[in-house]
């Protein structure tokens, strides 16, 4: 259940990470302790639907061979198209970090809880770090993201590699974290390490 109280002050989190550590698990337990959480991805695929602006663009620049038979945009054939190629997804990135960006800052200011998370995948790569009172950083070694990743999504470690390097490294997000979370165990080990964290920052909302 989602906190609401007005009498006390918000706090932003920025959650972030690499490329199938786990943000998502990581973000379903805060959404479980009363945080407010927006999803950039969760808004990228909205933002991708036929009818928006996005889509047109999308579709103008990669061409009709990205649509499925509905003609709707095949995330998978366009992710295979933008991650070989750094200047496809730096056009992709151009025409969909505006108008996501936007309904992030929106959504969070909107919001009546006093702690609100934001998952962005690029919150670095994108310069939004100092927009948020606490960073974190959701950490996995590789071989068991792709281990998750893999048996998830179907995806093989080439494609998942293409993904990862498409990011700063782990390592260098993880310096800039206010937090980091060890993805590398089970569910109730990162339930554990997420819980502390939030008794540190609703510590903070009194004082």
């Amino acid at each position: 259940m989602e906190l609401q109280d007005e009498n006390l002050k918000h706090i932003r989190i920025g959650l972030t990470g690499g490329f199938g550590t786990g943000k998502s698990t990581v973000a379903d337990i805060f959404r479980e302790l009363g945080a407010y959480v927006v999803d950039a991805d969760e808004l990228a695929r909205d933002h991708l639907k036929r009818g928006r602006k996005e889509y047109q663009e999308v579709v103008s620049v990669f061409g009709e061979e990205i649509l499925d038979r509905e003609e709707r945009i095949d995330r998978k054939a366009l992710a295979d198209e933008v991650f070989k190629d750094t200047d496809k997804l730096f056009k992709l990135n151009q025409i969909i970090h505006p108008g996501v960006i936007k309904e992030i800052e929106e959504r969070l200011e909107s919001s009546r809880s006093p702690i609100r998370v934001a998952v962005i995948p690029l919150l670095f790569e994108a310069g939004l770090a100092p927009g948020f009172d606490y960073l974190i950083v959701v950490t996995a070694d590789k071989e068991i993201m792709v281990r998750r990743v893999a048996t998830a999504r179907g995806m093989s470690e080439a494609g998942i590699d293409l993904r990862r390097k498409a990011q700063l490294p782990l390592e260098e997000k993880a310096k800039q974290a206010d937090f980091i979370i060890d993805n590398n165990g089970s569910v109730e080990e990162t339930r554990d390490q997420v819980k502390l964290i939030w008794g540190k920052i609703t510590g903070n909302l009194k004082e």
